[in-house]
């Protein structure tokens, strides 16, 4: 869940310092600890259950998710009866105020696990 905020200059707007292209604003998101299944390994059917630090549609911040080892690894996360597969983006360093925090962003975006009240939380957000 990497932060695309701010006004960035790129490519041919480089050129000209008065025209800035505006990368997509962050996507809403809200802080809330729920309970979800993760499939570290999505060939096996062991899991953990873990907690959410903060969610948004398309993402998701995992606190203590024991089994996700780098970048790029494809896990699986259940709510309830809901299942999606994610994509490990970013993984705290230790030491760090993000150690022990994971963050996912969802490889099926038309496949929300979350249930009614939490999407409309996320829909009423900054």
């Amino acid at each position: 869940m990497a932060s695309n905020q701010g006004t960035v200059t790129k490519g041919a707007a480089a050129a000209d310092p008065h025209k800035q292209v505006r990368e997509p604003e962050r996507a809403r998101r809200i802080h809330i600890a729920v309970p979800v299944k993760v499939f570290a390994n999505i060939k096996a059917a062991d899991f953990q259950t873990c907690c959410t630090y903060e969610i948004s549609l398309t993402g998701v911040r995992l606190v203590a998710a024991h089994g996700i080892k780098e970048p790029g690894q494809v896990i699986v996360l259940q709510r309830h009866t809901r299942r999606a597969r994610y994509k490990v983006i970013w993984i705290g360093e230790p030491n760090s105020p993000e150690a022990g925090q994971v963050g996912v962003e969802c490889l099926e975006p038309n496949n929300v696990i979350w249930e009614n009240e939490i999407k409309a939380r996320i829909a009423q957000s900054n």
